[in-house]
């Protein structure tokens, strides 16, 4: 069963995740808390460099501490940069959706930023289009190979917060298909849709089969 680093902090992100691949096949997924410091700067011009630089980043952590490197002994090293874009604000958030207000804002700041900015906005009172897209990078420590996947989600902004589930934008992002936002759907529901469950799916799917490849060579 191949060891996977999921190069995250965030535990949310993490569950979401590890439900989407434990869905496709059986994998040992691992994430290290925001309790190991593990320092990421996520300054590139696109959703795949920032990625890979969280993946360089969990790579420098884990060789300046040899022990824990030794004792997970993983595989593969897992990211994903995602983001909010917004058609009639030439899509924004982008690349700045989880620090749209800045540096640690929160969720509501940030929510509360974006739809203020559409109303100002006139472009957006006829079209409120958006999408979430999600970049995966998968990188195979053997082979020192960097591989990427992607997914996207289609909806609306809704002028107004609705449902508790979810994290992030969720709130906001109407989904036409179910009715509701992002927020108001069961993990279930929001695991077959996603974004990010779209592209981890791909994540999975490749790691198994690479997995099946080792075993028919033996």
């Amino acid at each position: 069963m191949a060891n996977i680093l999921i190069a995250t902090g965030n535990a949310h992100k993490f569950q979401e995740i590890e439900a989407i691949m434990g869905k496709v096949a059986a994998l040992n997924l691992v994430y290290l808390d925001k309790s190991y410091r593990v320092e990421i700067i996520e300054d590139r011009e696109t959703y795949e460099e920032n990625a890979k630089t969280k993946v360089e980043g969990y790579l420098k952590f884990l060789d300046e501490n040899q022990e824990l490197k030794a004792k997970l002994n993983f595989d593969f090293i897992v990211s994903e940069d995602s983001g909010l874009e917004v058609e009639c604000l030439g899509g924004a958030p982008g690349l700045f959706t989880a620090r749209y207000v800045g540096e640690n804002a929160s969720d509501t700041a940030n929510i509360e930023k974006l739809l203020n900015d559409m109303k100002l906005k006139k472009e957006c009172a006829g079209s409120r289009h958006a999408k979430f897209v999600c970049y995966a990078c998968l990188y195979d420590i053997k082979k020192n190979n960097f591989e990427y996947f992607y997914g996207e989600l289609n909806g609306l902004i809704a002028g107004e917060i609705s449902g508790t589930k979810g994290f992030g934008y969720d709130p906001v992002f109407f989904i036409q298909a179910f009715n509701k936002t992002a927020a108001q759907l069961n993990s279930s529901e929001k695991n077959k849709i996603s974004h990010r469950a779209t592209a981890f799916k791909k994540v999975a799917e490749a790691v198994s089969k690479r997995e099946q490849c080792k075993s028919d060579d033996k």
